[in-house]
């Protein structure tokens, strides 16, 4: 078992020493088991929950509270993201416990009456409450949709405290003929 310098406050060999032959004090069932990520992945997972707890500068209606629960909606949410964009990285046994622990957050959060609403996929009209930062034309499409969200609409208790910024698909303009 391996522990950073400085970690209790003792660093070297003899403090990871006592700290492996610590756990043979205690019966099996009670040990702490070695870490199930290697190196990379736990770096991986580092910058996942730190972006938990820095997602939004913005501060939101109600106090500390509110700000809490608005940071901790949009860092859950973008973890989660990750998690489905990145899933190949990690085992499916890491990646389950990972997206467990990030839905329970999320449950909590939505338990506390707060509500994270995604909007890929979803026909976009321009009287609705989003922050458009792109428009891109897209061949195929016959109305204007949603392409991707990259902040979500966060409501508590019916209320919106942060509006989601997105990017919007419209068709593409058609072949022009010349008269």
């Amino acid at each position: 078992m391996s522990f950073p310098a400085g970690r209790s406050g003792r660093s070297g060999r003899g403090s990871r020493v006592r700290a492996a032959l610590g756990q043979l004090r205690h019966p099996p069932e009670f040990r702490v088991p070695p870490p199930f990520l290697d190196t990379g992945q736990a770096a991986w997972v580092t910058d996942v929950l730190a972006d938990v707890g820095t997602a939004t500068e913005e501060p939101a209606p109600g106090g500390a509270d509110a700000g809490t629960l608005l940071a901790a909606a949009t860092g859950i949410w973008r973890a989660q993201r990750k998690l489905n964009q990145r899933a190949g990285e990690l085992s499916a046994a890491d990646l389950r416990q990972v997206r467990r622990y990030v839905q329970a957050g999320r449950q909590a959060l939505a338990d506390g009456g707060l509500e994270i609403q995604e909007h890929d996929g979803a026909p976009f009209d321009p009287g609705q409450s989003l922050e458009v930062l792109a428009f891109q034309d897209e061949p195929g499409l016959t109305h204007e949709v949603v392409l991707e969200t990259l902040r979500p609409s966060v409501y508590y208790r019916g209320e919106r405290i942060q509006m989601g910024q997105v990017v919007v698909g419209r068709p593409a303009p058609g072949p022009t003929h010349g008269m």
